[in-house]
């Protein structure tokens, strides 16, 4: 069974990771076209959504770094061709890892087991 506080809560703090990724790239002089802006944001939305729902049974902290590696998989290959697809790789089980901390362990928002 899913907790939908748990699915509202990392969805948002995947939104907010998604604007502080976008500032830490202005802040380093990243130019970003409206649409890169968007992906950078579903894409950490969308981490956030895959914490919530997930019904994986493990440690917390591994949690939010494996659902991390698994949806910043498309964008590996993306490393060798353009620069930039290493944030967005590197960085994804990061953003998991803190999507995850402040979902369960701030907010106390666990899964739900069914």
């Amino acid at each position: 069974m899913i907790n939908p506080k748990r699915v509202i809560l990392a969805t948002v703090f995947g939104l907010i990771a998604g604007l502080l990724c976008y500032g830490g790239g202005k802040i380093l002089g990243k130019e970003f076209t409206a649409a890169t802006f968007f992906m950078i944001l579903f894409h950490r939305m969308l981490i956030g959504f895959v914490i919530g729902i997930s019904a994986l049974r493990i440690r917390w902290a591994l949690h939010g770094i494996i659902i991390g590696l698994i949806v910043g998989l498309p964008y590996y290959p993306l490393i060798f061709i353009e620069g930039g697809a290493l944030a967005y790789s590197v960085m994804s089980p990061v953003w998991g890892f803190i999507i995850e901390l402040s979902t369960s362990v701030v907010f106390k928002a666990k899964a739900v087991s069914g």
